[in-house]
């Protein structure tokens, strides 16, 4: 609705309103930083259908090895990023925050964080890059205190760690059999890899605190209720959910799981629910010539009029439109 009232003002260039929403959502402006180059453009929307046409019963996760040779130019996507550099230099830029890239370093963004990456001439960077829809971290036996830390990366927890000596040659290892896993046609290789994936954002979760096991701000009970939330509607968000289900399954009054939702995931559940949908539905509308009617019921709405005033609540415009722009990098900034 902030960037609709933004829109309707004339006068304002695209430029102008992009400043003003990374000054209030992301607290820097386009001038602040590399001498007024920063973000002079539009950040780039991706979707992972885009890079790998998952299936319906594909597992929505990749991985490859990078080779970059120049910049890549700011961007953005709905499915998280996990990266490894092996060999080269470069500058990587997370939501307006610059640091250095060298051997070593490991990247977590989670879903629609703005970065971008610069290679100066002359200069190769490589590195393991790693995509990956966060549900499937839900879906394995992930504790609850290492899901809320995940959650905390990019504003309690940083977005990238330096690791050294032994540190590099270990997570270097450990990614390197899950590049090898999911290349290969092995029995169980889905398994082996969400047990991998895990097994590197507890390990990423260790180089910056000595334990993860210290206490939230809920207890471990009410922890645990949360994950359990957050599983079922990850794994059933696009079928008919609501806080009366969640409370059968799970054995609690709806009351006591609104409360302690809100608490510590920041948004209500119909907020999160609807997030999720919309979220999901962005890629299809990017990606594919699926209807919109089929859409919104592929991703869980009952009906398209819902599903258009909940969408427009979100992003400012309607789904048609969305589609339109999602095919321009000048508009593609409108959909943040």
């Amino acid at each position: 609705m902030y960037l609709r009232r933004l829109l309707s003002i004339n006068g304002r260039s695209r430029l102008e309103i992009t400043a003003i929403l990374c000054r209030k959502f992301l607290g820097f402006g386009l001038d602040s930083d590399r001498g007024g180059s920063f973000m002079s453009r539009f950040p780039e929307y991706q979707d992972a259908l885009t890079f790998n046409k998952f299936g319906k019963n594909d597992l929505p996760f990749y991985v490859l090895v990078c080779r970059h040779t120049k910049s890549y130019r700011l961007h953005y996507h709905n499915f998280a990023e996990l990266s490894f550099v092996i060999e080269g230099s470069g500058e990587e830029i997370l939501n307006g925050q610059s640091h250095p890239l060298k051997r070593g370093t490991i990247s977590f963004l989670l879903p629609n964080h703005l970065h971008e990456i610069v290679i100066q001439p002359g200069t190769v960077l490589t590195k393991y890059c790693c995509m990956f829809d966060l549900h499937l971290l839900q879906s394995s036996s992930i504790d609850p205190i290492v899901w809320d830390k995940i959650l905390k990366i990019g504003s309690e927890l940083p977005s990238r760690y330096d690791l050294e000596g032994e540190q590099i040659e270990s997570f270097e290892r450990l990614i390197e059999e899950m590049f090898k896993e999911y290349h290969s046609n092995g029995f169980g290789k889905n398994t082996v890899i969400r047990s991998k994936l895990s097994e590197a954002c507890v390990y990423l979760l260790r180089t910056v605190q000595e334990s993860i096991h210290q206490s939230g701000t809920l207890n471990m009970e009410k922890q645990g209720a949360v994950m359990e939330m957050l599983k079922v509607i990850h794994m059933h968000y696009n079928e008919e959910l609501s806080l009366t289900f969640l409370s059968e399954t799970l054995g609690r009054t709806p009351t006591y799981l609104s409360s302690i939702f809100k608490r510590h995931v920041g948004h209500t559940f119909l907020e999160y629910l609807h997030a999720l949908r919309v979220g999901r539905a962005t890629g299809l509308l990017a990606a594919t010539n699926l209807s919109i009617s089929e859409i919104a019921l592929e991703v869980g709405f009952g009906d398209f009029r819902t599903f258009r005033r909940v969408f427009k609540e979100m992003k400012g415009m309607s789904p048609l439109e969305f589609r339109h722009r999602s095919h321009s990098n000048d508009d593609n900034a409108l959909s943040l």
